[in-house]
């Protein structure tokens, strides 16, 4: 008797544990403030780029069913970025039920460098419109550059306008907008026009005492920052009709996510 009542005070401690722990698990998701693609609990976003963006996921969403959210949070508690994107796009119920077709951009924001992470979670059925490669190269050329600058306007507002424009052309809409400048793209440093200056008088010199050269038509070489961001074509085009229903609710509808996606530390 006294075996029994061992093993089930064994069972019992242990189904605690594991209820206790699932719970503790759940607890540590944020629950969305309001309706809203721009869930900020860093406050790190913007009201205008918070505007925009919202703006631009409802008519995204009106016309391809598909939708986009940023997350920001101040701590992933104890979860890796991979494993908590995934879980608050289930939990969240992001994208379309039938389609899958939801995408969670997750910043977290830590006290030191390292501690702060960042996830692209796609979910099933936008994965071969953004693969893991793709994903990557949005966070390394655009997010992390914007983020260690403390440029966070643009580094939400760029990797979100990207994600946008490839979503709308897998459905053939013609929502899209302007394709935005990577981080190294705004502008020359000083230090590079004064080189640029000095290649120039030096040319400039050689061909002087030369004669002039031959009168032949010389090609237009190509800058380094003359060249395209191989996302495909981004032609602007307009931001959808706006309508009067409410979009960003959360019903847990959709959101199944295999793990798609890309992360890094910044």
């Amino acid at each position: 008797m006294k075996k029994i009542t061992l093993v089930l005070g064994v069972l019992f401690t242990l189904g605690l544990f594991f209820i206790t722990s699932a719970t503790t698990q759940a607890a540590s998701l944020p629950k969305p403030e309001q309706d809203g693609y721009v869930q900020d609990f860093a406050n790190v976003v913007s009201k205008d780029t918070k505007e925009e963006l919202n703006e631009l996921s409802k008519n995204l969403e009106i016309a391809t069913g598909a939708q986009i959210y940023i997350l920001t949070v101040d701590t992933l508690g104890g979860l890796d970025a991979a494993s908590y994107g995934t879980k608050i796009v289930r939990a969240w119920g992001i994208g379309s039920k039938e389609k899958n077709n939801g995408v969670l951009i997750l910043a977290s924001f830590g006290d030191a460098e390292g501690d702060r992470d960042l996830h692209i979670t796609v979910g099933q059925g936008l994965e071969g419109a953004l693969p893991d490669a793709k994903i990557g190269r949005i966070l390394d050329e655009y997010m992390v550059p914007n983020l260690k600058a403390g440029n966070y306007d643009a580094a939400f507002s760029s990797a979100y306008k990207l994600i946008y424009n490839i979503v709308a052309e897998e459905y053939n809409w013609d929502g899209t907008v302007d394709n935005p400048v990577k981080p190294e793209e705004e502008g020359l440093s000083p230090i590079t026009i004064v080189i640029i200056v000095i290649l120039f008088l030096i040319v400039y010199s050689m061909f002087s005492k030369g004669g002039g050269g031959s009168g032949g038509s010389r090609g237009r070489r190509r800058s380094i920052y003359d060249y395209g961001g191989g996302w495909g074509s981004f032609n602007s085009g307009g931001s959808g009709r706006s309508s009067g229903r409410s979009f960003g609710g959360f019903n847990g509808g959709g959101g199944s996510s295999a793990g798609g996606g890309a992360g890094r530390k910044w």
